[in-house]
């Protein structure tokens, strides 16, 4: 059974979405954890932010970054893929600004220079469906699935 196809799927399905993630960094003060609005998409997460943040800041200093949506786990690779008006980037931003349709008009300047899309390459995640919970190894596109009930009450 290909078991990292079911947990894409899963992925896909509760978090191809707008979704509250807590974001963690590392500085030289140590993690820094904060809520963004993510979009899972395709093996990364994505958010739009601004280059003189925190998190940007320390992701050009590390990029190593941790994630979680609910009781999903993400870890993986920052990467500032730039401004949203930069020509590679023009047709994926058109899909974030429908995704992120709620705030995108009244928080996003693209016309700002250091407006910039954070792209979260993932490198392993734990995820669950309400029967299973999956550890997902994306460096070799492969899954492990342990069935169980999903009784944590959100």
């Amino acid at each position: 059974m290909d078991f990292f196809s079911e947990a894409l799927a899963v992925m896909d399905s509760q978090m191809g979405q707008d979704v509250c993630i807590s974001l963690a960094t590392l500085s030289e003060l140590g993690p820094s954890v904060r809520v963004v609005d993510g979009y899972y998409h395709e093996g990364s997460f994505y958010v739009v932010s601004h280059m003189a943040s925190h998190k940007m800041k320390d992701i050009a200093k590390d990029p190593r970054v941790a994630a979680c949506y609910k009781i999903h786990q993400i870890w993986g690779k920052g990467v500032n893929m730039g401004n949203p008006k930069k020509p590679e980037n023009l047709e994926f931003a058109s899909t974030l600004r429908k995704v992120f349709f709620k705030f995108y008009d009244r928080h996003v300047n693209e016309d700002d220079p250091e407006c910039c899309i954070l792209r979260i390459i993932i490198s392993n995640a734990v995820v669950f469906s309400p029967d299973a919970k999956y550890i997902v190894y994306f460096h070799n596109r492969s899954a492990q699935k342990t069935a169980m009930k999903l009784d944590i009450i959100e």
